[in-house]
């Protein structure tokens, strides 16, 4: 039989003690709700990415995204993959969401999905709304445009004649209001522009935004003089 040396006591100073409620009638449990998500609002998430919301359910999905600080994506089950969907069915909670998302996550993911998605009205909604809403990288922005304009000059034709010149009006427009609210530089983009526009001059928006163009190219020009001028 060994002797042996009676184990040294255990510190209980910073041990971490387990508080049984049920037998302290006077300890409170303070639960964190801000990740919370209703029953009622995962089922509302899951039918927005297959069909529109009604404007009540779309509403209850905005109050639920105030309440919410972190891991938005995680629970809505909001993958890059799925994005699309939600997008079509549901641009402006594509929009809140994507808003949201930027405030603590990266979303270089989610972006590169709408880089390739296909040219819609909403598609192009949801880009340009978080174009004025937030700061986009430059980079985002004139790959999509990129995209966009390359699209309209490869649709197949004669058979999608009709789907080309609604392509080319939306994007038209998208352009238009991206010069206008000083979104991007069209010095930048000012060659691609303007070969997108002369390639579809016929129709009417792509002849306006032309006009856009070459008005503020003029306008820069005459201000370049005036100061050289002086």
């Amino acid at each position: 039989m060994f002797m042996s040396i009676a184990p040294p006591l255990m510190d209980f100073e910073d041990e971490l003690l387990w508080i049984n409620q049920a037998s302290n009638p006077n300890v409170s449990v303070l639960y964190d709700k801000s990740n919370y998500v209703t029953p009622n609002t995962k089922v509302l998430i899951q039918q927005a990415f297959i069909q529109p919301l009604s404007l009540q359910d779309q509403q209850i999905l905005f109050d639920d995204l105030l309440k919410q600080n972190r891991n938005i994506a995680h629970q809505y089950g909001l993958t890059p993959s799925k994005l699309p969907q939600l997008v079509e069915n549901n641009p402006l909670i594509s929009i809140e969401i994507l808003l949201r998302l930027m405030i603590n996550t990266d979303i270089t993911e989610y972006l590169d999905v709408l880089v390739n998605m296909d040219i819609t009205l909403h598609s192009l909604e949801v880009v340009n709304r978080l174009t004025t809403s937030c700061s986009l990288p430059t980079e985002f922005i004139h790959l999509y445009i990129s995209n966009c304009i390359s699209k309209c000059e490869t649709v197949n034709l004669p058979k999608d004649k009709y789907v080309q010149s609604r392509f080319v009006r939306l994007v038209c427009v998208f352009l238009q209001s991206l010069i206008r609210n000083k979104i991007i530089n069209v010095k930048e983009l000012f060659i691609e522009i303007e070969a997108f526009c002369v390639g579809f001059s016929k129709i009417k928006e792509a002849a306006a935004l032309y006009r856009l163009i070459k008005h503020l190219e003029t306008g820069e020009t005459n201000l370049t003089s005036n100061t050289l001028t002086k």
